[in-house]
């Protein structure tokens, strides 16, 4: 049975500050000293794919532009907001789209102004929206940008951007954090930012008589219970849905101190009890459901989610810095966006980290029909910094001078202490594949239920009884195994 399966984080994303700080554009960070020890390493199939016949991959320089003018290709997008401008509420609180903010049009405007080719945008708001399009191979869609695939599903429907050799020189250690098969990128992902960590409002947390936020856990904790004691939710998080747990990939990292969390699970016959940094981050989620850390009263959806945040009603959200300028996007007339502050995950007892990978993915479509203004406008893209910087991103490919957003400050400042450490997100490799193999054997992946059984399994209106919980740990621990050992994987 092959059920080679990797699901990509939806944001991942890429340490912008790190080389902001250390100028360098385009390589992994040696030099500057506050880099981790833990960048991907390149695999057999990384120097494989140098002794394949003939590149895949093209810069605009490579294509003739001139050829494509009058042409008109189609992007489909789930990030609504940079087509259709930010949600913001006016005076009398009605919801209205803010224009200014819809960086995409704008850059597919400027696109057409330089190189005559048209570009239609469409928003979906689920990866389902587009599935039957791809399947089609419709000639329709050129380029879309969901994420959270499987390596089936990108050689199914997507054109190879290039083989993972030929995007190193362009983005260092990066290239092997975008979407790929260990040989070629399905994505051209041009930018980097961090990963989760919090994403806070600064004057609600003062309100509770904290400038900053803790680096320690206790401390940290200590925060929440303020602002629950305020009457004001700690943490937003949107529980209708399950995607949100994802972020416990990323802090289960920070709870180890390592990159590999997630894969190691592989290694264990207990991956969901404490003694394994995924089942402690867990744990810990859910221990700050029973004390009242999350919201109360479940968010209808996302945006709510974000308004609160932004507006007040909620302290922080666990999300990456793509979710900061959406945020800033929705606070209420009159107040300063730059309240909106990222900063590192506190110390859960091996330091602070934060995690980067490549962000903003670009896929061209199998069935598109004009694949090469597809790659020129992806390209465009890659080399438009203020455009990425709007989006919250860092652009990173060699010889593209960056533009920082100020987002950024907080944890660059604590990069260059030395007080936080970077990790790099962990490469696709055979651990990562089979590690969601057995997850999807065990009917654990989809829709984060590795998570969510457990998260859910603790009821918040009765006094907290863990003896669920407990069952339910148990219960996927020998799933997994079971799982694992029908597959016939192990750890490499």
């Amino acid at each position: 049975m092959n059920k080679k399966i990797f699901s990509a984080v939806a944001c991942t994303a890429i340490v912008a500050s790190l080389f902001s700080a250390c100028g360098n554009t385009g390589s992994s960070g040696s030099g500057s000293g506050t880099v981790s020890n833990d960048a991907p390493a390149q695999s057999e199939a990384d120097n494989s794919a140098t002794a394949l016949s003939g590149g895949v991959y093209k810069s605009i320089q490579d294509l003739d532009t001139e050829s494509l003018k009058g042409k008109t290709i189609t992007l489909y997008t789930h990030g609504g907001n940079r087509v259709l401008g930010e949600e913001k509420k006016d005076e009398n609180g009605n919801t209205y789209r803010d224009e200014s903010y819809a960086y995409l049009k704008h850059l597919a405007e400027q696109f057409e102004k330089d190189y005559g080719i048209h570009v239609d945008l469409q928003v979906n708001s689920t990866e389902d929206d587009i599935r039957p399009l791809l399947q089609t191979a419709d000639p329709g869609i050129d380029i879309y940008t969901s994420p959270n695939w499987t390596v089936e599903e990108w050689q199914q429907y997507a054109e190879p951007y290039a083989l993972l050799s030929e995007l190193t020189p362009l983005y260092g250690d990066y290239a092997a954090t975008m979407y790929n098969d260990g040989t070629y990128v399905y994505a051209l992902m041009p930018a980097k930012t961090y990963n989760n960590a919090v994403v806070y409002n600064e004057e609600t947390i003062k309100s509770v008589g904290y400038d900053s936020i803790p680096t320690t856990q206790a401390e940290f904790e200590n925060l929440c219970q303020a602002l629950r004691d305020a009457g004001i939710d700690p943490i937003a998080m949107h529980r209708v849905e399950n995607w949100p747990l994802s972020t416990m990939r990323d802090f289960a990292n920070y709870v180890a101190g390592s990159n590999d969390a997630f894969p190691s699970m592989l290694k264990s016959d207990t991956p969901f009890s404490e003694s394994h940094p995924m089942g402690k981050t867990i744990r810990m989620y859910t221990d700050w459901k029973s004390r009242g850390f999350f919201e109360a009263d479940t968010y209808t959806d996302f945006g709510v989610a974000m308004d609160v945040v932004g507006n007040g009603k909620a302290g922080m959200m666990l999300f990456g810095a793509w979710v900061v300028p959406q945020i800033q996007g929705r606070c209420p007339e009159g107040t300063d966006p730059s309240v909106i502050k990222f900063a590192p995950a506190p110390d859960f007892g091996k330091g602070q980290y934060v995690m980067a990978a490549a962000a903003d993915s670009y896929f061209i479509s199998k069935g598109s029909d004009d694949k090469e203004a597809a790659r020129l406008f992806i390209e465009y893209i890659s080399e438009s910094p203020q455009y990425l910087a709007d989006s919250g991103y860092i652009a990173m490919k060699k010889g593209v001078t960056p533009v920082v957003p100020e987002l950024y400050k907080i944890i660059d400042d604590a990069v260059e202490a030395g007080t936080c450490k970077v990790l790099y997100n962990y490469a696709t490799d055979d651990n990562s594949i089979n590690n969601e193999a057995v997850l999807s054997e065990a009917n654990l992946l989809a829709d984060e239920k590795y998570a969510g059984n457990l998260f859910d399994s603790l009821d918040v209106t009765k006094d907290p009884d863990w003896s669920a919980y407990d069952a339910q740990v148990d219960k996927q621990n020998k799933a997994y195994v079971e799982a694992r050992e029908d597959l016939g994987v192990s750890w490499k």
